[in-house]
């Protein structure tokens, strides 16, 4: 059955089915026959003009259920009936109609909102010249007020179609026989520009070493590969890189942005750690070291629980009695990685806090996996975008069972116990010894009890003690009232408690051998608790699961966002209705064969299945991103109308394509994309190049970038000789120094050395940024990172000149260059190798005068100082400024 392409998005539930075929039969409704297309100068409503509508205006004249001026914007016939004031559109005429002339204007929109440009409004008065030609017959039936209608234009969006291999381009000017080459080397002739030259080997293996690991590569490495000049010699650098472990910390640092991560709730001011999320850190790394399939790394993430068939209920069992179904539960904490503030909201904003946090997590499932914005569609239609508001809340049915506002689990609900089976053995033997020496606690708590009340007794006049030891044994709930009377009024010393605890030691405390008694008791106390520290540690792991029973709570709309004002429709899970053209979009409400819902893992599959349109090309995209330093899609979390148009849309879909035929390996696509010339070129500029394509859009050269934050810092450590490899764990905590700055483990080194691992290990604490970190454009997550700045600012050579880190690790880097080069080596020797270390080849001749000449003025000063030192020392503290001087070089800052 065709779709107009002004087919309203919603319909009505209560429609009968005669008015359904009706519709669809309708010929205004029918498809659009074909049409000569526009020439350059002709306008449509459809392509130019409502775009700018839909974005500024549509919001008070079409898709609120209240019409402004009861105008409606949405179609020409309706612009042209207009509203009150009467029409709105004179077709061949701007000046008189009303649509132009309040906007030139700037009568509208309101004062308080985002006025159009110039440019914007000479569109439009453009076509209204043209006599505001449709490209398209409109439908006769116009949609009701705040019902989205997609258009023909919207449906055919490049992003929404089903992804389809295109063949490779053939008669190209390029000598390769990789895909990759064939597919730039097309765009490149069109422009009539060339790719650059091979680039040399020295720039290659530093590119590909920060490309796969994120540290810089050593000597030996370098000159291995320079060295060896056989047949395959860049295939296995691409093949040792992705075997090394660095390769998953540095590819899933990238993951992770997108994904969210933070060890802190970020919610608030308060902003509470989360002392267990590192588990799913580590699970990420681990996926991209092994080359999980991204299809598997998706669905586990999505719906790790529901693979294997855990809820609430089970999960800690079944986490600790199998390994695999451990590292599905750790996936799952993509779901709970957005800002949470039900930890430490008041009650009475508990609500408010919990569909915020679904909020987040809906736009971190969006921006990651979907590349499209959806947050803005909560409240109202997307501005932008064909997703009406309802969309938005069917995307949000498939997660409410794990995310369910009416039984909420905050973040402490949310971690998931462990321990295995050998260490449950272990503990369950020492909490029966624990137990027998807690048993003689409680003994000698009664013993002493007795002891005490008899001495309590004794201290009564004579002819109440009897009544008084009645009272005292008799319980309490059979006690007449002359006897509560007596031990609740009179004699209120005789209520001795009668085991041991903070009521006994109240008495205790009044007695003379009161030490005794305490030494006595404490003993036994202390004992059982020094047995208990000897039980293996219980871990836990952050989770999402579904309450047993699998009864999906309801999901409404709510009234412009408001979670207090829903609408009494049930909205069921589904994808976007602009995809449905690639597929069933609906999501079954309940899956039987679960002890869950299983919506969300009927939803990742339908994801991965191979003909969803945005999964597998926002994930290429980002891929190629990372190592080319651009997107194809540069907008890579905005794949919808606003964002960039793919420079290669052909190649882009062969590589989505390629990417699912060949089992989703992120390692395979890799090798495909480095193993290309298109990657293997030089980065130097060409005048005649920069004149066709100034931004490089079309890959003439290698872009030249600068190292992320993180690899500046691992880097440095790296050079200094201080990183330390061992990976995974507990992340470092970072806390302010003396100047107030936050730095890690607060400026403290640790007898193992722990603050300098990876900063990919560092503690990401959402208001508590590592300064350094900070200053080079690590992003904070709000909730998540689509796509790092590169900023070249101030504080960055302020930060390199005067930080204690960087003042440490250049005395570090010069004490391990003088180690390395000997006590007796002389300058120029050291000049050369501090170069190497930091730089990764040897210095120019150029270079070399200039950092001789630096070298020389350094000792002259501290010579010249006051407080005289031998030379020894200052030949060191030369060269520190020396290292310190090289870590804030472009050659050490930059790859190109």
């Amino acid at each position: 059955m065709p779709i107009h392409p002004y087919s309203p998005q919603l319909w009505r539930p209560c429609l009968p089915l005669l008015a359904w075929l009706l519709v669809a039969a309708s010929p205004a409704w029918s498809a659009p026959t074909a049409k000569t297309p526009p020439t350059d100068s002709q306008l449509t409503f459809e392509h130019d003009i409502r775009p700018i509508l839909k974005t500024n205006c549509f919001q008070c004249h079409g898709e609120d259920h209240e019409l402004k001026g009861e105008l409606d914007l949405r179609f020409r016939k309706t612009i042209v009936k207009g509203g009150k004031s009467g029409s709105a559109l004179i077709p061949g005429d701007r000046d008189k109609s009303p649509l132009y002339t309040f906007l030139h204007k700037r009568e509208m929109p309101p004062e308080d909102s985002t006025p159009l440009k110039n440019s914007e409004i000479e569109l439009i008065a453009r076509w209204i010249d043209q006599k505001a030609p449709t490209a398209y017959p409109e439908p006769d039936q116009i949609p009701a007020a705040g019902e989205l209608v997609i258009t023909g234009e919207e449906r055919a969006h490049w992003s929404f179609q089903v992804i389809k291999k295109p063949a490779l381009p053939q008669n190209t000017s390029n000598n390769s026989s990789n895909p990759v080459d064939a597919f730039i080397a097309e765009k490149l002739t069109e422009k009539k520009l060339s790719a650059s030259p091979q680039a040399p080997r020295i720039t290659l293996i530093r590119r590909a070493t920060f490309d796969l690991t994120g540290l810089p590569p050593s000597k030996a490495e370098i000159d291995d590969f320079i060295s060896d000049s056989s047949p395959g010699a860049w295939q296995r650098v691409i093949d040792r890189l992705l075997a090394s472990p660095q390769y998953g910390e540095r590819w899933g640092r990238h993951w992770l942005d997108v994904a969210g991560y933070s060890d802190s709730e970020g919610y608030d001011d308060k902003d509470v750690v989360r002392p267990d999320v590192w588990r799913y850190r580590d699970y990420v790394v681990r996926a991209f070291n092994s080359d999980k399939p991204f299809d598997q790394f998706i669905v586990e993430q999505l719906a790790g629980d529901e693979l294997a068939k855990a809820d609430y209920s089970n999960a800690r069992t079944l986490a600790n009695n199998n390994a695999d179904t451990l590292e599905k539960l750790t996936a799952t904490a993509f779901l709970r990685l957005g800002p949470d503030g039900t930890g430490s909201a008041a009650t009475s904003e508990l609500q408010k806090a919990a569909n915020q946090n679904i909020t987040e997590t809906l736009k971190i499932v969006s921006s990651s996996l979907l590349g499209l914005t959806v947050a803005c569609a909560e409240c109202h239609h997307h501005r932008f975008d064909p997703i009406p508001q309802e969309d938005f809340y069917r995307l949000r049915a498939v997660f409410a069972p794990a995310l369910d506002t009416t039984h909420w689990r905050k973040p402490t609900s949310s971690r998931l116990p462990l321990l295995s089976k050998e260490d449950k053995i272990i503990s369950d033997a020492i909490e029966a010894e624990a137990k027998k020496v807690s048993a003689l606690y409680v003994k000698e708590g009664e013993a002493i009890s007795k002891m005490i009340f008899e001495r309590v007794i004794s201290r009564l006049p004579e002819e109440v003690r009897a009544f008084a030891r009645e009272t005292y044994n008799t319980p309490e709930k059979e006690r007449t009232p002359e006897q509560v009377k007596f031990i609740t009024e009179k004699y209120t010393v005789v209520n001795v408690p009668k085991r041991a605890g903070g009521p006994l030691k109240n008495y205790i405390d009044i007695e003379k051998d009161r030490k005794e008694l305490e030494r006595r008791q404490s003993i036994l106390l202390n004992t059982a608790a020094a047995i208990r520290k000897t039980k293996p540690q219980v871990e836990y792991i952050r989770v999402a699961t579904e309450n047993p029973g699998n009864i999906p709570p309801i999901t409404q709309v709510f009234y412009r966002g408001d979670h207090t004002s829903p609408k009494t429709e049930p909205m069921a899970p589904a994808d976007f209705t602009v995809l449905a053209q690639a597929g069933s979009a609906k999501i079954a409400d309940n899956d039987p064969a679960l002890k869950s819902t299983g919506r969300r893992l009927a939803y990742a599959r339908h994801l991965t299945n191979g003909r969803h349109p945005l999964t597998a090309r926002v994930l290429v995209n980002r891929f190629w991103l990372h190592h080319f330093g651009r997107g194809i899609v540069n907008t890579p979390g905005d794949f919808g109308l606003r964002g960039e148009r793919p420079s290669h849309p052909e190649l882009l879909d062969w590589l989505a394509s390629d990417f699912m035929e060949n089992g989703w390996s992120v390692k395979r696509l890799h090798k495909l994309l480095m193993s290309s010339n298109t990657y293997q070129q030089t980065s130097a500029r060409r005048p005649d190049h920069d004149n066709v394509d100034a931004d490089n859009t079309l890959l003439w050269r290698m872009p030249v970038h600068r190292l992320e934050a993180e690899t500046i810092r691992d880097s440095i450590l790296a050079v200094s000789g201080k990183l330390n490899p061992l990976p995974f764990g507990a992340p470092i905590p970072v806390a302010p120094n003396n100047d107030g700055s936050f730095v890690v483990g607060g400026g403290k080194i640790s007898a193992d050395g722990r603050e300098y691992k990876r900063s990919l290990y560092v503690q990401t604490r959402r208001s508590q940024p590592v300064s350094m970190l900070q200053v080079f454009d690590a992003p904070q997550m709000e909730p998540n990172c689509e796509l790092r700045n590169s900023s070249t600012v101030t504080p960055q050579s302020l930060a390199l000149m005067n930080s204690d880190f960087i003042l440490k690790q250049a005395e570090l880097f010069a004490q391990r260059v003088i180690a390395e080069t000997g006590s007796k080596a002389d300058s120029d020797t050291r000049i050369r190798y501090a170069w190497q270390l930091a730089c990764g080849q040897p210095p120019s001749a150029a270079e070399f005068v200039e950092l001789k000449k630096l070298l020389d003025e350094q000792k002259a000063l501290l010579a010249a100082a006051k407080d005289k030192k031998n030379e020894t020392v200052r030949n060191q503290q030369a060269l520190t400024t020396l290292c310190q001087v090289l870590f804030q070089t472009n050659r050490f800052l930059y790859v190109d």
